[in-house]
């Protein structure tokens, strides 16, 4: 089992052909409104790939929390997302024609989520414990600490960076970050941002993801690197969160390390191949059958 404590938000999506600069203001050709959340991806990317899903986290009483949750609530346990009287949290993303995007998040209910909503009896349950950081700091580093007396497993995907204590960082199992986090991590750390360079001077395993370049980890000595697939890219927003998901799933069931890389991988191409958030992330047979 997965538990998942993270972000639960609403995604307002722009569609247009060029990113806007500082200043300059853009016509969008589409719009539309989504679930997301780095939490919520990631929880519902790992039980779509199979996955037995539990997400804790926060959202509002107010009239965007069914659309944060209506993906979550038909395939992963929500009974511990508990409701706020703030805001549910929100982004905006512009996506440009080549599908990249540009993201500004109001976080809202995910910073008062409470990471005791992950009980010690579901901790003794876990085999692996999933962390972003969208939600307060000092939550994200309680469950850490927690994590590591059990014998559940924590990756915390660090993202969007934030400079954490290096030997809170070590009781993390596997660290993950993108080529910028990784740029962030090393100038904390003072050393290269190579997954390998980052995992000797955290003491723990790290996994970097590289885009079109692929991904490569560091984890009990062992080196891994996986090529990116080759698809034509229509939107990115979810890739990431869906790689981590999926990676978790595989993981969880058992799969090496090489062979979950390659599977993440696989899944982040079918969501770059697709519009959308939660809508672009591919489910188990999906993954098995796409070539």
């Amino acid at each position: 089992m997965i538990v998942t404590f993270g972000s639960i938000n609403v995604d307002l999506m722009y569609l247009v052909n060029e990113i806007p600069q500082a200043g300059q203001t853009v016509l969008a050709r589409g719009f539309r409104t989504e679930a997301g959340g780095k939490g919520a991806n990631q929880a519902l990317a790992a039980a779509r790939d199979g996955a037995n899903v539990v997400m804790t986290g926060a959202v509002g009483n107010d009239a965007i929390a069914p659309i944060a949750l209506q993906n979550l609530e038909s395939e992963v346990d929500i009974s511990r997302v508990v409701r706020s009287n703030e805001p549910t949290g929100s982004a905006a993303i512009i996506i440009d024609a080549d599908g990249r995007n540009m993201i500004a998040v109001a976080a809202g209910a995910n910073l008062v989520a409470q990471s005791d909503g992950v009980e010690d009896e579901l901790l003794r349950n876990a085999s692996y414990v999933l962390m972003q950081m969208e939600n307060d700091a000092v939550q994200i580093e309680n469950l850490i600490r927690r994590v590591s007396n059990h014998p559940a497993k924590s990756i915390l995907n660090l993202a969007p960076a934030y400079r954490l204590d290096r030997d809170l960082l070590s009781l993390v199992d596997i660290v993950i970050v993108n080529e910028d986090e990784a740029e962030a991590l090393s100038g904390w750390l003072g050393c290269e941002p190579s997954a390998r360079s980052l995992s000797e001077a955290l003491d723990t395993g790290v996994l970097r993801t590289m885009g079109r370049e692929g991904a490569e980890a560091f984890i009990n000595g062992e080196k891994v690197t996986v090529p990116a697939l080759r698809v034509d890219a229509v939107d990115t927003t979810a890739a990431g969160d869906c790689f981590v998901g999926v990676l978790a799933s595989a993981l969880d069931r058992g799969l090496s390390l090489d062979a979950a890389m390659r599977r993440a991988a696989k899944a982040a191409a079918i969501a770059c191949s697709r519009p959308g958030s939660q809508s672009s992330i591919p489910h188990n047979d999906e993954t098995d059958s796409w070539t």
